[in-house]
């Protein structure tokens, strides 16, 4: 299977919030095909489509040759999983044209709401599944929390209906919760077949979070982000601590990945300059190693 390069337009989010269609733009003139939308200005909390209609944002992104091929579809913090509106959210999705919607993290600490957070993208899943859509769940560094002889993302993996609910694997947040993403990536088979890719800073260290987290790690799950990680860890593709060659010759050999989606969080420079650089290092070990 080839493997498609995408971009998270969680990498412009700032860009978005103040210009949505000249951002679009700018991704589509830099080389970008796929697009991997987020659907929400970060900066007012409304959804793109109360901004702009449906057929508006569908026509742009044909007209810029830009396939939405995802979404990610999360919560405000605080708010219920199931308190978004599901039917909505997937009717859009659907009208876009998107083939899968990504729950992009959930705030689970313990079994108990781990399993119920389970049953809830189960029931998401299915809706998607019934509407024609791939649902996703898309991992940080917390889900990997040990609690006894398991891991929360385990409890996730074997407590998910593997017919309704698929995982997008961002592998250097499966880095930094303490795993090898590739070992992660062959246990799930086709159940993941679509990765995001970041770099990390060489000076991030440890890498895994869990060994600079207090013992017992009681701590918020939203403070491990605002507190152990920095805005400074991540950097442009190819200049980090991520072994590409390695990488993309095991995804290659996998064969069932169909995306691999650049998420770029740095806070360094030009954002726009960053994807590009970006781009031409997945060209580099997307395309040319296959």
């Amino acid at each position: 299977m080839t493997i498609e390069i995408g971009l998270n337009l969680f990498s412009v989010f700032k860009e978005l919030n103040e210009d949505y269609f000249g951002t679009l733009e700018k991704v589509a003139e830099i080389g970008y095909k796929n697009v991997e939308l987020i659907t929400v200005n970060f900066s007012t909390g409304k959804r793109y489509t109360n901004t702009f209609s449906l057929p508006v944002i569908k026509q742009k992104l044909s007209e810029l040759g830009l396939k939405a091929f995802s979404a990610h579809e999360g919560v405000a913090p605080g708010s219920a999983i199931m308190d978004a509106d599901w039917d909505r959210i997937i009717q859009e999705n659907a009208e876009l044209g998107c083939q899968s919607i990504v729950f992009p993290m959930a705030m689970i600490s313990g079994r108990e709401d781990t399993l119920r957070t389970a049953e809830h993208l189960n029931l998401i899943g299915k809706k998607c599944k019934e509407a024609g859509l791939n649902f996703y769940y898309h991992n940080h560094a917390h889900e990997f929390k040990r609690i006894e002889e398991t891991s929360l993302f385990e409890l996730l993996e074997e407590n998910t209906d593997p017919a309704h609910v698929k995982f997008e694997l961002d592998l250097v947040w499966v880095l930094r919760g303490g795993h090898d993403p590739l070992a992660l990536l062959e246990k799930l088979g086709n159940r993941c077949d679509m990765v995001h890719q970041k770099d990390l800073s060489k000076h991030v260290n440890p890498v895994n979070i869990f060994v600079s987290l207090p013992q017992g790690n009681t701590l918020d799950t939203m403070k491990i982000y605002t507190e152990y990680v920095k805005p400074t860890d991540f950097v442009n593709l190819g200049t980090g601590l991520v072994n590409f060659q390695e990488t993309y010759q095991k995804l290659h050999q996998l064969g069932y990945i169909r995306y691999a989606i650049v998420e770029n969080e740095g806070q360094l420079g030009n954002k726009f300059s960053s994807i590009e650089s970006d781009l031409k290092v997945m060209e580099k070990y997307v395309h040319d190693l296959k």
